[in-house]
């Protein structure tokens, strides 16, 4: 005599198939691909004309406020009759975003589902570039730095980054700069069956900018097995000492 279940119990029973399909289709059913940045991008120089092929120089010009035009010629001033920017070498000095970006330096991409780490080989600090679906933090709580606070997500097979809380003091190619107030917005996308990797930056600053400023810069994929070198950097390093002004001594 078979046992007989209740209409309560039938309908557990009947969940719990329902579920273990679900787990079973869940298992089956392949993720959504996204592309993979992973490995080292370096800019090339194509036409052999010793300066990337004019990229930089063929990046229109930022449309900045005429105030900040001002204040860079007072600065450049300034530096010409000897103020000290720094007492150590400029070549130690830690570099702003997006310098290695248009350095000539290779930068190594490590990507995992919730992250993008960029690790240049300038001096610099690692960028972190996170997919996890948080947001930026509010401005109580926002640290500022050299690479900024980035968040990013996923249109189809582009990548698109949201970056606030540079510490500013750095330029962009075209005559821009990054203030504290700066917005990047950057797409990042794969080009020729992943052998490039063209990055489009837009920067937005009410503060510097008249019209946001876009360009755009393509990278390399190095070949599998390159390694990063160390940036050499010592102030008595007769090369580098170009640069360094002794501190008064008293």
């Amino acid at each position: 005599m078979g046992r007989q279940f209740g209409p309560g119990l039938v309908w557990v029973a009947a969940l719990a198939a329902t579920l273990q399909g679900g787990v079973a289709l869940a298992q089956i059913a392949p993720k959504s691909a996204v592309p993979d940045f992973s490995g080292f991008w370096e800019r090339k120089d194509e036409l052999g004309s010793g300066s990337f092929g004019g990229t930089l120089e063929r990046i229109p010009k930022a449309s900045v406020k005429p105030q900040i035009l001002e204040d860079a010629k007072r600065q450049a001033a300034a530096e010409a009759r000897g103020k000290v920017v720094s007492y150590g070498s400029r070549w130690c000095l830690t570099n702003s975003y997006p310098f290695f970006m248009q350095h000539s330096a290779a930068w190594d991409i490590v990507q995992t589902e919730n992250e993008i780490a960029q690790v240049p080989e300038v001096h610099t600090f690692a960028r972190h570039i996170y997919l996890d679906g948080r947001k930026h933090p509010d401005a109580d709580h926002l640290i500022r730095s050299v690479n900024g606070h980035s968040i990013g997500h996923w249109e189809g097979d582009m990548l698109v980054v949201d970056s606030i809380g540079f510490t500013g003091g750095g330029g962009t190619p075209g005559g821009g700069q990054v203030g504290p107030n700066s917005r990047l917005v950057e797409r990042f996308k794969l080009l020729e069956d992943g052998k490039k990797l063209s990055v489009t930056f837009t920067w937005d600053d009410p503060s510097i900018y008249l019209k946001p400023h876009t360009y755009e810069l393509t990278y390399y994929r190095s070949d599998p097995g390159t390694y990063a070198f160390e940036e050499y950097c010592h102030a008595d390093d007769a090369a580098q000492s170009g640069s360094i002004v002794p501190p008064e001594q008293k």
